[in-house]
C-alpha cells in the first residue's frame, strides 16, 4: 500500500487497519496534583530545535541556539500498553502537537519507533479550527479514511466513547485521559479492545 501523505517514520498501513492516534502531553506526560505518581518520574529533556512544530496549536521556541530545557513526567509502564495495541493488529501513530519532536521523548516512555503524523501537513493553515481537539480529529480522519480509529487524547473529553465517521462510515473511538493521571490501564484496555474487534481476519 502506497505511504500515507504526512507520516513521518514507517507506517505498512494494510487497507482496513486499526489505527491508533496517540497524544503525548495529558497522555504520557501527566501534570500530576501534587507529588509524582507511583511509576511516574520528573525528566528534564532538551527540546528539539530542528524538528520543532511550526503551527498555531504549540508555543514556538524562543530565538536563538540555546539549549531549550523543559520538564516531562512520564512513566515507562505506558509502552508495554502501546506495544499491546501493536501486537493486537493496529498502526499506532504519533499524533500530537509535538509533531517529529516529539521522538525524543519516547526512550523515557518506553515506547517503540513510533511513525508521526505531521498533523500540519494534512490541513492547509487556512483552514485550521479554533480548537485544537478539532484539528486533530479532521487530521486523522482525513490522513486514514476507511479506517477504524481510536484517538487517545486528553483533549477528546467532549468526544468520548464510540461512533462510526465517513462514507462509507468507519468506527471511532475516543478515549480521554485525565491530564493529571495520564493514560490509565483500564484506558488502555478499551483501545485493545477495539483493535481487537476492528482487526484485520
Amino acid at each position: 500500500m502506497p505511504a500515507v501523505p504526512a507520516v513521518a517514520g514507517a507506517l505498512d498501513l494494510q487497507p482496513g487497519q486499526p489505527v491508533v492516534g496517540l497524544d503525548f502531553d495529558g497522555v504520557l506526560n501527566i501534570v500530576p496534583r501534587s507529588a509524582l505518581p507511583p511509576g511516574f518520574a520528573l525528566h528534564v529533556v532538551e527540546l528539539d530545535r530542528a524538528n520543532w512544530p511550526r503551527h498555531p496549536y504549540i508555543r514556538p521556541l524562543p530565538p536563538g541556539d540555546e539549549p531549550v530545557p523543559h520538564g516531562i513526567v512520564v512513566n515507562p509502564a505506558h509502552g508495554a500498553m502501546v506495544r499491546a495495541w501493536l501486537a493486537a493488529g493496529a498502526a499506532v501513530v504519533w499524533a500530537t502537537t509535538w509533531e517529529r519532536a516529539v521522538l525524543r521523548n519516547a526512550a523515557l516512555c518506553d515506547l517503540p519507533a513510533l511513525p508521526v503524523l505531521e498533523l500540519s501537513r494534512v490541513l492547509p493553515v487556512e483552514a485550521l479550527p479554533t480548537r485544537t481537539a478539532d484539528w486533530k480529529v479532521q487530521a486523522l480522519q482525513t490522513a486514514f479514511p476507511g479506517h477504524p480509529l481510536a484517538w487517545v487524547d486528553d483533549f477528546g473529553a467532549d468526544r468520548r466513547g464510540e461512533s462510526t465517521h465517513g462514507d462509507p462510515p468507519a468506527p471511532w473511538l475516543v478515549v480521554a485521559p485525565d491530564e493529571t493521571v495520564g493514560l490509565t490501564a483500564g484506558e488502555a484496555d478499551t483501545v485493545l479492545a477495539f483493535v481487537q474487534r476492528h482487526r484485520l481476519a
